[in-house]
């Protein structure tokens, strides 16, 4: 329980901004579908699921190290594979939260 309670309090403050940004892109999107909620929806539920993985990442790291069934190797190995997954799901998040920036700017510069 001491590296989920760990995990939880060093990504607490990006669990909450993203879990606010959802709700208000949410709350953006049932005013009106436009394109560039949808993107923002999306990149803020990508960056609060990378933020939960974030967590998991620390209790993963534990059970690989204190697990006797595996070499030293192999739990460097499958952090950085779990680590390059969480970075492209980082990744999606801001490439969707920037394009939906971008599409607002672009609508408004239109105006």
């Amino acid at each position: 329980t001491q590296p989920i309670i760990g995990g939880l309090i060093a990504s607490a403050p990006s669990l909450i901004g993203w879990t606010i940004a959802v709700i208000l892109a949410s709350i953006m999107l049932r005013r009106g579908a436009v394109k560039s909620e949808r993107f923002l929806l999306a990149g803020a539920s990508l960056m609060l699921l990378e933020s939960l993985l974030s967590i998991a990442a620390s209790v993963f790291y534990l059970r690989l190290v204190t697990s006797s069934s595996g070499s030293v190797d192999t739990a460097a190995s499958m952090l950085s594979i779990f680590g390059l997954i969480r970075g492209f799901i980082k990744l999606a998040g801001i490439i969707c939260i920037v394009y939906a920036f971008w599409v607002k700017f672009k609508e408004r510069t239109k105006q």
